[in-house]
């Protein structure tokens, strides 16, 4: 997708964080979300269909109740109602409705709660409603967590079938090197969403441009490439930055997806599910994972690493343990050790019956 094609998109993104919402006290920046909140309306009015993910709730909680000895999940419980009673006000004044929807990454992890999630936000969003998406965090414990709200972007992007994603955050794009640190690094304008040379560029430098920040957005961008949706990243504070996106000015970086999209039940495990372990194959598994087309049979297996049950997700690595892709598991973690490395007539010598042919079947396998 060109720039000139992104006011000609038909369902989008935004997602801003909690730096870009905030002042330097780590209150909510006002004159910042009335910006927002014009951009994203002038989207709607365009024709276009919106989902807004925004995180801000500790913060707004931090404001009022900076005074108590709270944690973030408890600022978070009484933060999201404020953020999202100023969201309302604000889109009013632009005879606009919002809805909230907040989520867990267990949410989306179960297909039948993300097809559910899927149809209500399509719902609302054909109906000129903006959902404004966060994650639960007075809820969401450590296995719960998407990591980020970018992480959560991408999903979301998914969930909806975004054309577009937009990432805010405080730089104006990626560069060629961490702008803090170097005054001659260069602004990316274009690029793409699954290049290596990119994700190795953003991992650098210990400020919020490196992990956590530029380079979870780049992870994002991989994740919402591989269903096909174009990410563009740029600067939340500027007013007037989503105007100037949709208007195809060259600002921000814009990442493309690569030829290849998944879709259906392949993009739901490529982008909503997390490894509940590791398969461990030899090199004639790799080589024929790669290839495509080819189902994962335990005899191409060397180590099983993890507890899983029948149809938990599992990462797959090569002999030199990079990753391979995704796939959900025919085997529980016993029974797939026990398989590892053995014909079928050997796994049912060993284990007294059969579980499945393949360990993980090619339907249920995505190439990373």
């Amino acid at each position: 997708m060109e720039r000139d094609a992104l006011a000609r998109s038909q369902r989008i993104v935004v997602k801003v964080g909690s730096q870009v919402l905030c002042r330097d006290d780590g209150t909510l920046d006002d004159a910042v979300l009335v910006a927002l909140v014009g951009g994203l309306a002038d989207r709607l009015r365009a024709g276009q269909e919106v989902a807004f993910v925004s995180s801000g709730a500790v913060a707004s909680g931090t404001g009022v109740a900076s005074k108590l000895n709270l944690g973030k999940q408890a600022l978070a419980a009484i933060g999201q109602p404020l953020l999202m009673a100023r969201y309302r006000e604000l889109f009013a004044t632009h005879g606009l409705q919002v809805a909230q929807i907040l989520l867990t990454h267990a949410d989306l992890a179960d297909r039948g709660r993300f097809l559910h999630a899927r149809r209500v936000m399509a719902e609302l969003m054909a109906a000129g409603v903006l959902p404004i998406i966060n994650e639960n965090d007075t809820v969401a414990v450590e296995e719960l967590k998407f990591g980020d709200n970018d992480a959560l972007a991408a999903q979301v992007a998914h969930v909806v079938g975004a054309d577009v994603l937009v990432l805010l955050t405080e730089t104006d794009g990626l560069y060629t090197a961490n702008p803090h640190d170097d005054a001659t690094a260069q602004r990316i304008a274009n690029g793409q969403s699954h290049d290596d040379a990119l994700l190795a560029v953003a991992s650098g430098g210990k400020s919020a441009f490196g992990t956590g920040g530029m380079h979870s957005k780049l992870l994002a961008a991989r994740k919402a490439g591989s269903v096909g949706v174009t990410v563009a990243i740029a600067r939340g504070k500027n007013p007037g930055v989503l105007q100037a996106l949709f208007a195809g000015k060259d600002v921000g970086t814009l990442l493309t997806p690569g030829k290849r999209r998944l879709t259906g039940k392949r993009s739901w495990i490529a982008t909503s599910l997390r490894p509940r372990g590791t398969i461990h194959v030899d090199q004639g598994a790799a080589d024929a994972l790669r290839s495509g087309g080819r189902s994962l049979l335990p005899i191409g297996v060397k180590r099983v690493e993890g507890e899983f049950a029948v149809g938990d997700p599992l990462l797959v690595v090569d002999p030199d343990g990079q990753p391979l892709g995704r796939g959900l598991s025919r085997y529980d973690s016993s029974d797939a050790r026990r398989a590892a490395g053995l014909r079928t007539e050997q796994i049912t010598q060993e284990i007294g019956w059969l579980p499945a042919s393949e360990l993980i079947h090619r339907d249920d396998f995505v190439v990373q």
